[in-house]
């Protein structure tokens, strides 16, 4: 138990973000205002552990001490330069070391100075929260999944104090600043999402991948770039399969399905610039971007006949979700190793490092939509063009025990955040799109 518990912690402690936040989630976690607190068990071994000497302290054996919460597990573990006082609660017989709740407190191993303490939010090893000393006061971070959503908010506690309060007590006192309802999310606002996710899933082995492939609006396989016939055997390619996804969800509303040539007209005069309308014909270096916004103005239609909004741009996520991230060669649990997050550019969007952040707070904020999103990236040869290559659609929800889930489906294909993610594009744009209880879409035909 102590090695795996050393491996752990090593994982969260000294290794970068990608495999920090490889480690599995838990699930079943409380909302945050009744997570388990264990200040009375701080206090109780605040002279023999928390600030006892060095020496006496990384002497510690280990034990389980009980409050009314449950049981905790309480260990000294050492790193380089560092060693970790670890209060970890009970969960399914075992203490992960991430489990929501968990305080792990870092002292220096030359004079046992205090230097932060890391609080879990949730039982994710990607979502925690940062605390540090600040003179008479402290300060604390907010970190989920690498992005950094709130740096250096202060405590008006000394450090020692806030390490014998429970964190409902730190939570009030930053609450002006830190929306903490993003850590409490309730699953049930997701089951239609989870529904669409569901029928979309059902449906994947009828379909079958083609370049440039979609379905008209008349139920034709035909090539999006000339409006021709597909030969047998058929298929859709990325743009195609989004439309057969959101055709799936408006022929219920509509009885009817979106024609291609209209989904492939340019908008112009709603992106790029004097340079790239050079370009358009030879490259159509915003095909992805023109497609996804005259599918999500469709279905937005459709779906509230009332909306007096007629810019295809009204739907997109224009938001900057932060402004710092983790660098991702720096141990996480150590200095504030941050880096810049770029603005979220009309363009070209966000950064796509930050794409799994970004859909935490989507979530969140925006329970029961998904994206319709589009990866860019400069071409590497001169004139060095901005061209958006490929389109997925993202659902970002909470299941039923509370674990935050992306699901990926892309070019007739379920696949996954990392795959995506990892294909080195530069920057994804994202496309707010409704959910529909209903899924009707059209059939692909088979040779």
């Amino acid at each position: 138990m102590k090695y795996a518990s050393m491996v752990l912690l090593t994982l969260l402690c000294t290794t970068s973000l990608t495999a920090q936040t490889a480690l599995p989630a838990l699930g079943g976690d409380s909302p945050i205002t009744s997570m388990a607190e264990s200040s009375d068990i701080r206090k109780r071994v605040w002279d023999t552990l928390l600030e006892a000497p060095r020496a006496t302290a990384t002497a510690y054996r280990g034990g389980k001490e009980p409050n009314a919460w449950g049981t905790w597990s309480v260990s000294v573990e050492k790193g380089k330069g560092a060693f970790y006082i670890i209060l970890s609660p009970e969960r399914n017989g075992s203490f992960p070391i991430y489990t929501q709740g968990t305080w792990i407190i870092k002292r220096s191993d030359i004079d046992g100075a205090f230097l932060q303490a890391k609080i879990f939010l949730r039982s994710d090893p990607g979502t925690f929260a940062r605390i540090y000393p600040a003179g008479t006061r402290s300060r604390i971070d907010i970190v989920t999944y690498g992005g950094v959503l709130h740096r250096e908010v202060m405590v008006p506690l000394p450090f020692t104090e806030l390490l014998r309060s429970p964190f409902s007590r730190i939570r009030e006192l930053t609450s002006y600043v830190i929306d903490w309802a993003v850590f409490s999310p309730d699953p049930a606002l997701y089951r239609d999402l989870r529904g669409l996710v569901s029928a979309v899933r059902n449906k994947l082995p009828l379909l079958r991948y083609a370049d440039d492939g979609a379905i008209d609006a008349d139920g034709r396989n035909i090539f999006i770039s000339t409006l021709a016939e597909q030969r047998a055997p058929a298929g859709l390619n990325c743009s195609g399969f989004v439309k057969w996804l959101v055709d799936g969800m408006l022929h219920p509303i509509t009885g009817s399905y979106l024609s291609v040539a209209s989904l492939r007209e340019r908008m112009v005069d709603w992106r790029g610039s004097s340079f790239t309308q050079g370009f358009e014909e030879k490259f159509d270096p915003f095909f992805g971007l023109d497609w996804s916004r005259a599918l999500a103005k469709s279905t937005w239609s459709a779906f509230y006949p009332s909306l007096d909004d007629n810019s295809p741009l009204a739907n997109d996520v224009a938001e900057a979700p932060f402004s710092l991230r983790v660098r991702d060669a720096d141990p996480v649990n150590g200095g504030s190793a941050y880096e810049p997050f770029s603005d979220n550019f009309d363009d070209a969007g966000i950064d796509v490092r930050g794409l799994k952040a970004t859909l935490f707070l989507l979530a969140t904020r925006e329970p029961g939509r998904f994206y319709l999103a589009q990866f860019n990236a400069r071409d590497e040869k001169p004139p060095r063009l901005r061209r958006y290559f490929h389109i997925a659609a993202l659902f970002p929800y909470f299941d039923d025990a509370g674990v935050f889930r992306v699901t990926v489906f892309e070019s007739a294909a379920e696949t996954s955040l990392e795959s995506i993610s990892g294909r080195g594009y530069e920057f994804v744009k994202l496309v707010r799109m409704p959910a529909a209880p209903r899924f009707e879409p059209q059939v692909l035909s088979t040779p």
